[in-house]
């Protein structure tokens, strides 16, 4: 027989969530009914089942984790293999603002290192066919944030995100890179040398296995964790087809999260009127003049 006391906590969630298919919503659910991972790998049936919505199938499936643990066991050491950390719910360091969403991760991909606690954090997102205009204006706003110890987020997607993490770095500052995939199939391509560049001084995270591929799914849930580590989401630039922004802005509205789009105060507003309006309308405040960092800054709490 399989004790799982054997086996840390980091394999237990792997051997549950990544092996047997446990999604973080209902993963939610076990830890709330049950505690610990080792409680919910000692689960009957009869207590599974008694949780609604749960199906046959589901609960044979989590009946069964303890037989994948030594497989799990293995995963975890080819993962440190490749310097690629395992960070659960229940450790110390795990994102405390990701407790704010419904489906917090049971467990991150890292490489690099997790936002601090303790500091404060903006996610900066906005335009993938970015003007110039955009990227500039970006690149100060990330560098006043970084110049005020304030942490950033952004993706790995093209354009305006990937200019927060540039003028992170060029303030001196710390960026944290949120991935649509895992680690082996870095999304953009071409964006690789930037993730590699992010980690040397923050943290690349992904909530996916490493050869998750991007599919519009993986992209959702990456923007749940965009939203879900910073304390405000900041938007630079915005336009009717920036897909991912207008998801990220609809989430914020969702979940209540403080929400700010930065107008340049000499072009005025980069976005469309039509995109402008629907940010406002998720709860996205205007604010004009890189001095606004400032009261974004007092805001974050």
């Amino acid at each position: 027989m399989i004790e799982n006391d054997e086996y840390c906590t980091a394999v237990q969630v792997l051997a549950l969530c990544r092996l047997a298919g446990v999604q973080p919503r209902l993963f939610e659910v076990l830890v709330h009914l049950f505690g610990s991972p080792e409680r919910i790998l000692k689960a009957d049936r009869s207590s599974l089942m008694a949780i609604d919505d749960m199906t046959a199938k589901t609960a044979k499936k989590i009946t069964g984790t303890a037989a994948l643990l030594k497989q799990a066991d293995e995963l975890h050491r080819q993962l440190k293999k490749r310097d690629i950390a395992v960070m659960t719910r229940f450790d110390n360091g795990f994102p405390q603002l990701l407790f704010e969403l419904n489906d917090p991760p049971p467990l991150l991909y890292i490489r690099g290192r997790m936002p601090d606690n303790n500091k404060k954090t903006v996610a900066l997102a906005g335009a993938e066919n970015a003007t110039n205009e955009g990227i500039e204006w970006t690149v100060k706003l990330a560098g006043a944030f970084a110049k005020a110890g304030v942490q950033i987020v952004a993706s790995l997607s093209k354009g305006i995100d990937a200019a927060a993490h540039i003028g992170a770095k060029a303030a001196d500052g710390v960026s944290y890179c949120v991935l649509d995939s895992g680690f082996d199939q870095i999304h953009p391509p071409e964006h690789m040398p930037l993730a590699i560049d992010v980690a040397q001084s923050g943290g690349v995270i992904s909530e996916h296995p490493p050869e998750q591929t991007y599919t519009t799914e993986s992209f959702k849930s990456s923007n749940r964790l965009l939203v879900g580590l910073a304390q405000a989401v900041v938007v630079t630039e915005l336009y009717h087809d920036s897909t991912r922004t207008l998801d990220l802005l609809s989430f914020c509205r969702q979940i209540g999260k403080l929400t700010f789009i930065m107008v340049d105060p000499e072009r005025g507003a980069l976005a469309d009127e039509g995109s402008l309006a629907e940010a406002v309308s998720c709860g996205a405040i205007p604010l004009t003049g890189l001095e606004k960092t400032g009261d974004i800054i007092k805001a974050l709490v």
